[in-house]
Order: structure tokens, then C-alpha cells, then sequence
């Protein structure tokens, strides 16, 4: 199988079983009252679970990115490593975690095509969802979902 091909299937199974994995881990996380990176807090004795986890899913969007050519991509996943080596009491942890949303629908933006709807509109859904109070958690893993698909659409696209 193709590099392309095979790297945004990998992506998604380490995203899967890596978020079941920090979840079973941390049985106080609730999808509705949470961000994902609660997980991570300082506060919380396995919160180097949820670091690591996001370090290598990161590290995997970075080499899924680079095989597909996708620049501004890239720096989205560059920006998600942060997320992880940043927990969230850090300064630097909440601007990583924002661009790393913006920067990957830019991406689909420049790309063109369906993605110039799907990209804004996810964003558009995820903000909506959160103003509503469904919480941070839920509107995280539906743009984690989509960036996931993009990248599986182009590595069996090109």
C-alpha cells in the first residue's frame, strides 16, 4: 500500500484507540463537562498520558503532512505537538491548540473544491456547539474527525 495511503489510516487508529486509551485512564473525564486537554492538566497525576498521546498523534500528522505535500498542514501539526508539550496551565498551550484547528482548515480551504465548505464549516459547527454548552470535549473530536478525514481523502485522492 502507498505511503499516502497508509499514514492517514495510521493516523486515525492511533487517534481512536489512543483517545479510548487516555479516557479508560482518567474515569472522572466527562465528554460534556471537559476539554480533552483536561486530561493533560498539570493537576492529574496521568496527565503524561494524555501529553505523550498528543506529542505522537502530532508527530504522525506531521509525517501524514509532509507525505502529502501539504505545507500549512504541516505547521497545524507542528502547532498540535505544542499542545501536548504545553499542558493547559502553560501560556502557550491554548494558542497551539486554536491553531492548530484554524491552520488545518485553512488547509482544506487552499486545497479547494468540497474542502472550502467542510473546513469553515466544521469550525462554524464546533463554535456553535460550544456556545450552546455542550462543552469543549465534543466539538474537539468532531474537528479532530474532520482533519482526520481531509487527510485520509487526500492520501487516496492523489
Amino acid at each position: 500500500m502507498d505511503t499516502r495511503k497508509a499514514l492517514p489510516l495510521v493516523v486515525l487508529i492511533y487517534f481512536t484507540i489512543g483517545l479510548a486509551f487516555v479516557v479508560n485512564q482518567n474515569p472522572w473525564f466527562s465528554f460534556t463537562e471537559n476539554a480533552l486537554s483536561d486530561m493533560g492538566s498539570l493537576k492529574n497525576p496521568k496527565g503524561w498520558i494524555f501529553n505523550l498521546y498528543i506529542i505522537g498523534l502530532g508527530t504522525l500528522g506531521l509525517i501524514t503532512a509532509k507525505a502529502l505535500k501539504r505545507d500549512v498542514l504541516k505547521i497545524a501539526m507542528l502547532a498540535l505537538i505544542l499542545v501536548g508539550v504545553f499542558p493547559e496551565e502553560k501560556p502557550l498551550h491554548t494558542p497551539s491548540a486554536v491553531l492548530t484547528y484554524l491552520l488545518s482548515f485553512l488547509d482544506m480551504v487552499l486545497y479547494g473544491g468540497m474542502w472550502r465548505i467542510i473546513g469553515p464549516g466544521t469550525f462554524i459547527l464546533m463554535i456553535a456547539l460550544i456556545k450552546i454548552g455542550i462543552g469543549l470535549a465534543i466539538p474537539e473530536v468532531i474537528g479532530a474527525m474532520a482533519i482526520i478525514t481531509y487527510m485520509i481523502y487526500l492520501g487516496w485522492r492523489e
